[in-house]
């Protein structure tokens, strides 16, 4: 599996309900979309006591294998993206653990967190000291380039802060089909 993530920081002044909009009339037509396992529409509004303060549209995706990511990135869906915020720089990572919650269905809210591995650590242990709620989602993956671990979570409840987090909104939830 692939985890993979863009991010567009927007301005203070943007208008998020273009995102908000866009989430609702573009969210279910990745809905089966073949080879995702899952994408989180993640946004946060900005000024948002329960995401943060900055504006963002960050979308994460869980990609069954690298087939898929190239069927998304060669489609016209983002062509349309790429032309409306432009070129991203797209982050991708191998994952270590998927753990996919109860209430994955329900989620509203996502966190993020990246923090880097340190220098001959023991490779192993990666994982270490992640508690898991039954609750919530999370992918764990790892950057091998920049030698950081990835953590993404989902949940129907807000996250508190954390230092090297960001948290959002999730807009919509596309999965496979049941």
């Amino acid at each position: 599996m692939i985890a993979m993530q863009y991010r567009f920081r927007l301005p203070t002044s943007f208008d998020t309900g273009i995102i908000e909009r866009r989430i609702r009339d573009s969210g279910h037509l990745l809905d089966n979309f073949p080879g995702l396992l899952l994408k989180a529409w993640c946004y946060s509004p900005g000024n948002d006591i329960l995401t943060g303060s900055e504006p963002l549209y960050a979308p994460v995706y869980l990609w069954q294998d690298s087939p898929g990511i190239t069927t998304f990135l060669q489609s016209a869906g983002f062509q349309k993206l790429t032309s409306d915020f432009g070129w991203p720089r797209i982050d991708y990572w191998p994952v270590l653990d998927y753990q996919p919650g109860r209430s994955l269905r329900q989620s509203a809210f996502a966190r993020r967190e990246i923090i880097p591995i340190a220098p001959y650590s023991d490779l192993t242990r990666i994982t270490d000291g992640l508690a898991q709620s039954p609750e919530i989602t999370r992918i764990v993956a790892w950057d091998i380039q920049h030698w950081r671990r990835f953590c993404f979570e989902l949940s129907a409840r807000p996250f508190d802060e954390l230092p090297d987090s960001e948290r959002y909104r999730v807009g919509h939830l596309s999965l496979p089909a049941v």
